[in-house]
């Protein structure tokens, strides 16, 4: 009797009932999308901080002139928005890892990829009080923006290994012929030279580069840097546009031809999209003398073509991984 009234007490195998519906509730799955989105949002926020020229709006950290409810003035707003909105955004880590760590520690790519975002959260908000003390020097501009893009890249990655994990099995359906390791080393590529591109680009925008020239796609009507730092500067970037493009290209038509997986085509087909409207906002950037709106939409269309980038590598891997003997 003693051992009946237990088992109701707390569940099938001694788990409380109401610890059940909470870890029903907090599906790993839908908290790593979440956090996904929401670094994503706080990524394209960042750069309207960093269009509208707020970054020192708030001169101290974590406090604001001194305060925690700042002064109402747009600039103020807009950054000190910036910090609420990445203190809501680590709760959210934190509780995906929690989740994780909880409930799925056997899904070893998902736990530990929670874990790692974790580390580089604490690190991004550190950099972020220095980038503040130090009065936003270009260099640790950068820093912060590369963690923020690996911060969301390990996300992906977590959010990846936990769909994959929990994804039912289909009768009769077989994994099918591995992915080529050319077709991953390509979208490897794609992906870190995407990474290098948002960096240069960030030292084109906090140098005051992107306007060394008034026309595109010429440079002052020729077609090579007339030489000087910022000029080289701004014609390394939109080299490297361009070499992104090829990959993303060769990438999409690799995919389209020879694997057809609707989740790689889907994912391939928005990075080129999301590549094509930045080059054309990229453009509309040096034509009409860098307005706020376009700065803020190209770094949110080239995060986009990162986030697009990461998720075809790192799904195009887990299915690699899956076409493995040892993996079925």
């Amino acid at each position: 009797m003693l051992k009946a009234v237990t088992s109701v007490a707390t569940g099938e195998r001694g788990q409380s009932p109401w610890l059940g519906r909470i870890r029903s509730f907090l599906d790993l799955r839908y908290l790593a999308l979440l956090s996904v989105i929401a670094t994503y949002a706080l990524i394209v926020l960042g750069g309207t901080v960093r269009a509208t020229d707020s970054g020192l709006a708030c001169p101290d950290w974590p406090r604001c002139h001194g305060q925690f409810i700042p002064p109402l003035e747009t600039n103020i707003l807009i950054e000190y928005s910036h910090r609420l909105a990445a203190a809501s955004v680590g709760l959210l880590i934190v509780a995906t890892a929690a989740v994780a760590w909880r409930w799925h520690r056997e899904n070893r790519f998902a736990a530990t990829g929670a874990a790692v975002a974790v580390a580089l959260l604490i690190g991004q908000v550190l950099v972020g009080a220095v980038t503040v003390n130090l009065e936003l020097p270009d260099t640790v501009v950068a820093l912060h923006l590369s963690i923020a893009l690996i911060l969301l890249a390990v996300l992906i990655a977590t959010a990846v290994g936990a769909v994959w994990w929990q994804r039912p099995p289909r009768p009769g359906a077989s994994a099918g012929p591995a992915l080529p390791r050319s077709l991953l080393n390509l979208a490897a590529l794609a992906t870190s030279a995407t990474f290098a591109l948002i960096l240069v680009g960030s030292y084109v925008a906090n140098s005051g580069a992107g306007l060394v020239y008034s026309d595109w796609p010429l440079f002052g009507g020729k077609i090579v840097s007339a030489g000087g730092r910022l000029a080289d500067l701004h014609y390394a970037h939109r080299l490297l546009a361009a070499f992104v493009g090829a990959l993303v290209l060769a990438l999409a038509v690799r995919v389209w031809r020879r694997e057809r997986r609707p989740v790689l085509v889907a994912g391939v087909a928005f990075a080129l999209a999301a590549y094509v409207a930045e080059v054309f906002v990229g453009a509309a950037n040096v034509w009409f003398e860098l307005p706020t709106s376009t700065r803020i939409i190209h770094l949110a269309l080239a995060s986009a073509v990162w986030s697009a980038l990461v998720f075809v590598l790192v799904w195009g891997y887990a299915e690699a991984r899956s076409a493995l003997p040892e993996a079925s």
